[in-house]
């Protein structure tokens, strides 16, 4: 008979199975390095995933899973009819896969300074851990059934094969394969006017962070990065073999770039693939009559384009990468009255929006989150916290930020 982890009842299961019966906390991410604590931590529950039952059925379920961090509000949920439990601060955030469910966090926030104690059970069954002391960018995952921890990139969503029991190494290479799709070749220049090396631009389009490690472009150079290298939300790099000359030539100095031994692309006809471990994500193809030399060009659109950082909007006016639209939002008025009509702003996004108000030196003075689809008008304080003079609103998803100044008048 075996205990699932700490669990305070048997579960009537062989004790070497690797057949989990009972909920279990297996990863925590408290202190996200990149995106703030409410876009990026998480906790995962695994469940009975595996050992189905001929119907298809876990072989253990209740009515009902619970959650608590130390004496903190018990966080309760349906049982889910999922493998997993992802419980996350911004819904934007779960992956869409049929086998995880996800709930929210509510008001828990991640200690990310010292140890903490969580509690989930469901029916009989509850499993209690220790997590210690987090390490600011890193993942904790927990070691088979043992109350061990190793600080790792996180396995969001999906069970990590090298320490957990049971989980396939595949399970983790599809999902990171969804995301990895977004990662796309904007802009390629495979004869530019010399001296400028030859250079090509990526951008992740999605509102995770990519691992750069995990990408390369396939048969040529290595990896794109060190472990913990990731390239942001809504953010843009340009890759060549010779970064110091590219930035030179560029004159552009705050443009991300990565030196990689790319070799020499082909100025008739040639092509690229860029790879995700062994999977190509994205591939590429040029001859004579894409473009003329020496010009680069957008594999989106197959047209001629000069624009290292920026694309071009429908309209043909260049905007950065990270304006392309994660939201829109709309002022009630640039000009505020101390005395007057309150500010409102309208927020419309997929994802949630951090809404904030700077003073005239741009320090916060008031910040709030607007949910994902809202759509709605939302009241902004600026009578209260604002002075006489310019102020200024800043709206914010991952990497893509847009600030807009504002008056306020007596």
């Amino acid at each position: 008979m075996k205990k699932c982890g700490l669990l305070t009842a048997f579960c009537g299961l062989a004790l070497y199975s690797v057949t989990y019966s009972c909920p279990m906390i297996v990863e925590l991410f408290p202190d996200p390095k990149n995106v703030s604590d409410a876009e990026g931590e998480y906790v995962e529950i695994r469940l009975d995933d595996y050992d189905r039952l001929e119907d298809g059925s876990n072989q253990f379920r209740a009515d009902s899973l619970f959650v608590r961090f130390e004496s903190k509000e018990i966080l309760a949920f349906k049982w889910p009819d999922a493998d997993r439990l992802l419980l996350v601060h911004d819904s934007s955030m779960c992956p869409p896969r049929k086998d995880l469910a996800c709930g929210s966090l509510g008001k828990v926030s991640l200690p990310n300074s010292r140890e903490s104690v969580w509690k989930v059970w469901s029916g009989v069954c509850m499993d209690s851990v220790t997590v210690p002391q987090p390490k600011p960018g890193k993942s904790m995952q927990r070691v088979g059934l043992t109350d061990e921890w190793v600080f790792v990139a996180g396995t969001m969503g999906v069970g990590d094969p090298e320490y957990e029991l049971g989980v396939k190494e595949d399970s983790l290479l599809t999902l990171a394969g969804e995301w990895a799709k977004s990662l796309k070749m904007t802009e390629i220049h495979h004869c530019p006017e010399e001296p400028m090396p030859e250079w090509v631009e990526l951008y992740n389009a999605s509102a995770y962070p990519l691992p750069l490690d995990a990408f390369r472009f396939c048969d040529r150079g290595g990896v794109l990065g060190r472990a913990g290298d990731s390239i942001l939300p809504y953010q843009t790099v340009l890759v060549s073999k010779d970064t110091l000359s590219l930035r030179e030539s560029l004159g552009i100095p705050d443009i991300r770039m990565i030196q990689v031994a790319l070799g020499f692309l082909n100025n008739v006809e040639g092509s690229l693939r860029l790879c995700f471990r062994n999977d190509v994500v994205d591939s590429v193809y040029w001859n004579k009559g894409t473009v003329a030399c020496p010009s680069g060009f957008n594999p989106l659109t197959n047209r001629r384009e000069f624009t290292p950082g920026f694309l071009q909007s429908d309209v043909g006016r260049e905007i950065p990468l990270t304006d392309k639209v994660p939201l829109v939002y709309k002022l009630s008025s640039r000009v505020v009255s101390k005395k007057g009509t309150p500010l409102r702003v309208r927020v419309e996004s997929e994802y949630d929006v951090s809404l904030s108000l700077l003073d005239s030196a741009g320090r916060r003075v008031w910040k709030f989150v607007v949910p994902s689809m809202s759509n709605e008008w939302v009241y902004v304080p600026v009578q209260e916290n604002l002075g006489i003079g310019v102020g200024y609103v800043a709206l914010s998803v991952g990497e893509y930020e847009n600030v807009v100044g504002i008056l306020v008048r007596p």
